[in-house]
Parts: structure tokens; C-alpha cells; sequence
């Protein structure tokens, strides 16, 4: 592995190439920072030196790992301020930090195809580097709010149009044109322009005033419990009236402040329990590759069976759809038409890739075409005796290689293929609707599901741009079950009286994107009352049975799909609450006849969001009880991209042990003594909240079960530390100089912790006294780590 740092070649021309180096993804680590640092002060000393060029070589840069006060000197005064020209020479990616250092210099030559971006908004904080005073006064304001607010990059070929890339240039030719430039600058034959000088492209104060307003206001919707971006947005405008040296330090200051707040937390967490679920034990780490999947058959053209050929034909993988008859059929292939289509009218794929996916796609009527196809994935009804048949003929006519994957999504796999000789080739593959849309794929095994099998579905999952997260064969699996008492809970409570529309909004502000009855009409009541009538007779303890449903039905309703509902539904308008259904609801109501003495229920806003999620929490306790997911933050990805829980909130584990295991144990146990076993904690949540052990925390304590976790521990990194699941036993710290953080702020943090390596002695001392730790557990190294979760492999 190279040598972290940075280092300094001084050519003939006169020409200092700095290149950085902190593999694989060149991040910002403080060690990186200073030596950048000593290099530019050495070259601004010398006499033979009279210009510079900063480069990662051929490595990207991804930064989320510098501390904004120890960077300012760095952008500001070091770079843009230096006595001799600087020109960035960009390759690969230049996301976060690495652009905010390359705005820093006085040019930008970039290699084509390279992504330019700040992302910081996605982690809950901003750009912390200078970016948000530089990217304005390089694009212009209102292109520069889009890159930063929807964290989404541009190419440098845009870069170039837009005023950020001042050309684009062969890879091989990068360091040569850029040295050139560089010269060309020194020598005044090209303009030397230091950004947080520029006022050009901002407009007039009035301009740049109407263009914030407009952008807060559309923040205001987009992201209503998202601090970061009204936060990024004031620190462009303190620097658009104060000047570009205040905005760089209001930025570093109001970047200390959302480093710290739940936002941020949530969105780390997520950002790496999403990394993890690439590590399944016994499939990814014993030595297997996944396979090529080439050819994909697909048997069912409804709703989610052409949702899926969509994702896998857009991501170039040949698509078999079968269905029973010629009507079908064209019915199947017209769908996924129409989802491609629809992806041109909304300018997300051009029209000669709609083009190519489509003649991707092969309708069929039998099994002829299946002899060669890699993997099967059926998406038919849910009916037991059909999908058994289904797997018993395409036994017969695929390949012994091919993989045989089911969309259910509440079957028992082993029921589906109970009748099928190759149980280690059968695993489900469960897709979200609509397919080829949702992130999430949960990838079901059972005992006899081969790791040959998971790791190829995995492989493919990667492939259409799905989040694969392995769960075990249960009703509903994981993501299904968990979340199944999310609307029985909200059935109850208008049962108890609370009115319907208010739990909508109450859960909406919440933060999913609408409320459980909403969602219910969205889906139609027949769904409602097939996934209610699954669960019910799989836990028949802990179902909560409601009316409304099928009086609704009663009623002529059927949500969206006929206009009528908890809503209505009207073409081209918003759905508006309809009080027709309040009798229906009343009618419930007496016949369920729970409420109190008859009288509604009083409560707040927190309790109606408490009654409906907790339950949801004691759910997942169980699933995580019984060993259905690999690890607690697993289920935490499945509930963002499954179930649109909020990713602010780090999901559903992350949330309720923030909440609080013995605040939801105790609140459930007094609802179950009230209205009955729906509420009835489960034990294993019962048994986390007596001992104060969060419910993230692996089941077992042995040394063989823990996970491990590397941190870069400069700022962000320590701060990091707070969101760090409980299963994490490992700690690498690599904080140069920063004994006094350990002190003042680790310390409180480190009761009960494993093994710490720490990259310099002075920090032993503080961090054997913080952790309580014997002395054998801390290690003193120099040897400087980078990625998070990469770590973990070498220890």
C-alpha cells in the first residue's frame, strides 16, 4: 500500500506536481492536510519553483473526513492566496472535499468523464472546505444551489460548459497540460483568478436574494426536517453579502454545529449500514465470486413482474418474459414500454438507451427459450399451488447452473419449492414496487440455499443499482414483518377514536412521505386484506383485526384504483380527504367497541406517532430475536429503502434506540394492559430495556461474533464515534495531535469498549483511562487507515 501523505516533484519547467495520496479513495485525513500543507509552503520558499500542480494521480477523491478549522488555512490563505499559481489536474472523482480543494487553486484541468459534486448534504452536514462560497462565484448561484442542495454531480464536460473545468483534456495529456497552464499563469499569459475574489456570476444582492428565497422555499418541502440545507443556504448568503472570507468561516462554524445534530447522525449511520450489507457471513467470505448473469428469465408481465424486466433491462442484462397467453403478454411488454418511455418524457434516459434496453427484452409463451438463461425469477400471483407447479417445470427446462428465485413476498420459500429437487438454487428474490423504482431488493434464503446462489442474486442486485440486503425465510421476511403492525397500529387508534385524516398528517411530518391510510389506499384493500389475513394467521397473538377495511369494500371503495377511498382521488389534483368515510369509520368503531367507556381517546401527536411505531420496533426486536437479518443496522437499510422511513432518523432500529429502549418497553407494557396483546412486549426487547443495552447490540458477546470497525479519527471521525452501532468492538483512531479531544470529548464515549488502535502514543494514555480497557487493549501504530468499514478486513 502506498505511503499516505503527499508528495512533491519538482520538474525541469520549473513546475511542482503535488500529488496526494491516501488510497483507495484519496480522502482528506488530517495527516494528508498537513503534509499538503508543508509541500506548498516548501514550494513557495524555493526559488526553482514557479508554479504548481495539485493532483490525486489516478485515484478518485471522496472526502468526508476533514475538520473545517484546520482546512481554512489551507484554501485561504495557502493556496488562493499564494504567491505562485496553483492548477488543480482532476481525474476520476472529485466529490466533496476533493473539488473544494481544486476551487481552492487558480485552474481546474480535468480528464473526460470525470464527477465533479458536494454530497456533504446527503451526511447531514455541508460543505466544510470553502465549497459553498466557491461553487457560486465559479457556476453562478443557481446552478451551484442544485449541485449542493440535491448532492448531485456533473460531469466535467459540464463543469467546463458551466465555468468550474477550465478544459478537458486526454487523461494521458492531464499532467502535461496542466503544467503547462500552471506556467502560462505565472507568466501572465493566462488569467490568474482566485475564486473567493470573484462577484461576476452572483448577479446583483436583489438577484441573489430572489434565487435563495426560492430555493428555501422549495427546501421547505423537499427536505421539511432537513436542517442542513436552510443551514447551506444562509452560509452562501452570509458569504454573498459579507464576502467570501466571512462566508468560508461562517461555513466552518455552522459545520461544527450540524456535525453534531440528529440529522447528521441518522444520515451516517445509514450511509455506512448501507456499505455493510455487502459483508453476509458464509457467502461473501469464503472465497466465492459471483457468476455471470448474462440472461435473466422473467415469468409474470404484471405489475411487478414488468417492473423487474424494466430494472434488468436497463442495466443491459437480456430479459425472457413469460406469461400464459398472447394477451397477457402484450399487455407485459407494453408495461415495460411504457416504464422506459416514461423515463425519456422525464429526461432520466436518453432515447437511444430506451431504444437499446428495449431490445433487450424477448416476449415468450413457453419454456423454449429458458435452456440458456442464467436465472429465473417468478413474479406470478401469490398462489401456492401456481408457484409450486412454475418451479417444478423450470427444474426441468434450465440449465443445473441456473438460479430459481421467487418474488413473493409472504410465501415460505420452502413451500414454493417443496416439491423441486434443487433446494440450494431456490432463494427469494423480493422486489418493492414499483421495481424498477424502489432501491431496495431483499434477498430471501432458506437452510438449504447454496452461497453460490445468494452471492450471484447479490452480484445482480448491484447491477440494476438495487441495495441487496440478506434476510431469512419467515412470513413477510424481514422488511414485511417487521412493519406489518405499522397499519394494524393505525387501524387501532381510529378505532379508539382518533381521527383518520390527523394520523396521516401526524405521521407525514413524521417523515414518511404519507400517512398509513393514504399508503393503504395507494395499495388497494385487497392487498390490505390478503397481507392482513397472512399475518393475522402467522401471529394470531399479536394481530390487531379491524372492520374498516372491508366496509369500506362494502361501500364501493377501493382507494385510488376506482377514486374512492380514505381520499379522493381526482385526475390532476392532490388527493382531499373525504368525510363520506367517517360513518364507515364510526360504523367500526361500534362494532369493534374498544374505545374507553365509549369515548375517544385523548392524545398527542408524539403518542399517536409512539402507538403506531413502537409496535413496528417490538416487530423488528423479534425478527432481530430470531436471527431473520445479519445485523440490526440491515434492517435499518430495509426500512429506509423499503419503507421510506425516514433516512434523517437512521431507520427503524437507529430510531428507537435514540427513542430509547426502556422508554418505547414501558410505554407498550402500559398499552397492553389497556387495549391488549398488540402492544405486548416482546422479550427480547423486554430484556434490552432491564439491562440498558441498546437494542442494536449483537445478541452474543463472544469474541468470535463481534464486528470490527476502523475509524479516521480526525474530527468528523470523532464525532463519528457517537454513531457508531453497538455491535462495533473495535475502534482504530487516527487523530494526530488531538489528545485533548479524547479528554474533552471521546472520553464520555468509551465506557465499555473493545480494542482501540490508536495512530500515536500520545493518545494510549487518555484513551486507556477514558475506556477502563486493560492495557493490552490499546495499540500504538503509526500505520494510517482510510475507510471506515474497510479496516475491518486486515484485523
Amino acid at each position: 500500500m502506498a505511503e499516505v501523505g503527499a508528495t512533491m516533484e519538482v520538474g525541469n519547467d520549473g513546475v511542482a506536481v503535488i500529488t496526494v495520496c491516501n488510497p483507495p479513495v484519496n480522502a482528506l485525513a488530517i495527516k494528508v492536510i498537513k503534509e499538503l500543507k508543508e509541500k506548498f509552503t516548501e514550494a513557495m520558499r524555493r526559488d526553482d519553483v514557479k508554479a504548481l500542480v495539485l493532483t490525486g494521480g489516478s485515484r478518485p477523491s471522496w472526502d468526508i473526513s476533514v475538520m473545517p478549522d484546520v482546512s481554512i488555512d489551507l484554501v485561504v490563505n495557502t493556496m488562493e492566496d499564494a504567491r505562485k499559481p496553483v492548477v488543480a489536474a482532476v481525474e476520476g472523482l472529485a466529490l466533496g472535499g476533493g473539488l473544494e480543494l481544486a476551487m481552492a487553486c487558480h485552474a481546474r484541468i480535468s480528464a473526460p468523464k470525470a464527477q465533479l459534486g458536494l454530497p456533504e448534504l446527503t451526511l447531514g452536514v455541508i460543505p466544510g472546505f470553502g465549497g459553498t462560497q466557491r461553487l457560486p462565484r465559479l457556476l453562478g448561484l443557481r446552478k451551484a444551489i442544485e449541485i449542493m442542495l440535491l448532492s448531485k454531480p456533473i460531469t466535467s464536460e459540464e463543469g467546463e460548459k458551466l465555468g468550474l473545468i477550465d478544459a478537458v483534456v486526454h487523461s494521458k495529456d492531464l499532467l502535461q497540460v496542466s503544467r503547462k497552464w500552471a506556467l502560462d499563469i505565472a507568466e501572465r499569459r493566462r488569467p490568474w483568478i482566485r475564486s473567493l475574489h470573484r462577484t461576476d456570476k452572483l448577479g446583483s444582492l436583489s438577484e441573489s436574494h430572489e434565487i435563495l428565497k426560492l430555493a428555501r422555499q422549495q427546501a421547505k418541502q423537499t427536505a421539511p426536517n432537513m436542517p442542513q440545507h436552510q443551514a447551506c443556504l444562509d452560509v452562501i448568503e452570509a458569504g454573498i453579502v459579507h464576502g467570501g472570507y466571512h462566508g468560508v468561516l461562517e461555513e466552518a462554524r455552522v459545520f461544527k454545529q450540524l456535525v453534531l445534530s440528529d440529522t447528521s447522525r441518522g444520515l451516517v449511520h445509514v450511509f455506512f449500514a448501507q456499505r455493510a450489507t455487502s459483508k453476509v457471513p458464509n457467502v461473501t467470505d469464503i472465497g466465492l465470486k459471483p457468476r455471470p448473469v448474462k440472461k435473466v428469465a422473467v415469468i409474470g408481465g404484471g405489475l411487478m413482474g414488468s417492473g423487474i424486466a424494466t430494472a434488468l433491462i436497463l442495466s443491459n442484462i437480456f430479459v425472457v418474459l413469460k406469461e400464459i397467453n398472447s394477451e397477457y403478454l402484450l399487455k407485459g411488454i407494453k408495461f415495460v414500454e411504457a416504464n422506459v418511455r416514461g423515463l425519456v418524457t422525464r429526461k432520466k434516459l436518453s432515447h437511444d438507451k430506451a431504444e437499446k434496453a428495449l431490445s433487450m427484452l424477448k416476449g415468450v409463451l413457453d419454456y423454449s427459450e429458458f435452456r440458456n438463461v442464467d436465472m429465473v425469477i417468478e413474479a406470478v400471483i401469490e398462489n401456492v399451488p401456481l408457484k409450486q407447479k412454475i418451479f417444478g417445470e423450470i427444474e426441468k427446462a434450465c440449465p443445473p447452473h441456473c438460479i430459481l428465485a421467487t418474488n413473493t413476498s409472504t410465501i415460505d420459500l420452502n413451500v414454493v419449492g417443496e416439491k423441486t429437487r434443487s433446494q440450494d438454487r431456490i432463494v427469494g428474490a423480493h422486489f418493492f414496487s414499483p421495481a424498477h423504482v424502489m432501491p431496495l431488493l431483499e434477498i430471501v434464503r432458506t437452510e438449504k440455499s447454496s452461497a453460490q446462489a445468494i452471492l450471484d442474486l447479490m452480484a445482480v442486485g448491484k447491477t440494476i443499482k438495487k441495495v441487496p440486503v440478506v434476510v431469512g425465510n419467515c412470513t413477510g421476511f424481514a422488511v414485511n414483518r417487521t412493519f406489518f403492525p405499522y397499519t394494524q397500529g393505525a387501524q387501532l387508534l381510529i378505532n379508539l377514536g382518533v381521527d383518520v385524516f390527523r394520523i396521516d398528517r401526524v405521521i407525514s411530518i413524521f417523515g414518511l412521505p404519507m400517512g398509513p391510510f393514504q399508503l393503504q389506499d395507494l395499495a388497494g384493500y385487497g392487498v390490505a386484506l390478503a397481507v392482513g389475513k397472512e399475518f393475522a394467521g402467522a401471529f394470531p397473538d399479536r394481530t390487531f383485526r379491524s372492520p374498516v377495511v372491508e366496509l369500506l369494500i362494502k361501500d364501493g371503495r377501493n382507494g385510488k384504483n376506482n377514486g374512492r377511498g380514505y381520499y379522493i382521488y381526482e385526475k390532476g389534483s392532490k388527493p382531499k380527504p373525504d368525510p363520506s368515510v367517517l360513518p364507515i369509520i364510526e360504523e367500526a368503531r361500534r362494532l369493534t367497541n374498544i374505545m374507553p367507556e365509549g369515548k375517544p381517546i385523548s392524545t398527542t401527536d408524539q403518542e399517536i406517532v409512539e402507538m403506531i411505531l413502537f409496535p413496528v420496533v417490538n416487530e423488528a426486536c423479534r425478527v432481530l430475536d430470531e436471527g431473520f437479518v445479519v445485523r440490526a443496522s440491515d434492517l435499518d437499510v430495509a426500512s429506509v429503502l423499503g419503507m421510506s422511513f425516514p433516512s434523517y432518523r437512521g431507520g427503524i432500529v437507529f430510531w428507537a434506540d435514540t427513542v430509547g429502549p426502556s422508554h418505547i418497553y414501558r410505554s407498550l407494557k402500559k398499552w397492553s394492559e389497556v387495549y391488549g396483546d398488540f402492544y405486548k412486549p416482546s422479550r427480547f426487547l423486554e430484556e434490552r430495556a432491564t439491562k440498558g443495552m441498546p437494542l442494536s447490540a449483537p445478541a452474543s458477546t463472544s469474541p468470535a461474533s463481534r464486528s470490527r470497525l476502523s475509524l479516521v479519527g480526525n474530527w468528523r471521525a470523532v464525532i463519528l464515534f457517537a454513531w457508531m452501532p453497538p455491535e462495533i468492538d473495535w475502534l482504530d483512531i487516527n487523530v494526530d495531535g488531538a489528545a485533548e479531544l479524547v479528554n474533552g470529548l471521546i472520553a464520555p464515549l468509551l465506557k465499555g469498549c473493545g480494542i482501540f488502535l490508536v495512530s500515536c502514543e500520545t493518545l494510549a494514555v487518555p484513551l486507556l483511562t477514558a475506556s477502563s480497557c486493560p492495557p493490552e487493549s490499546v495499540l500504538a501504530s503509526d500505520e494510517h487507515f482510510v475507510s471506515v468499514i474497510r479496516k475491518s478486513e486486515h484485523l
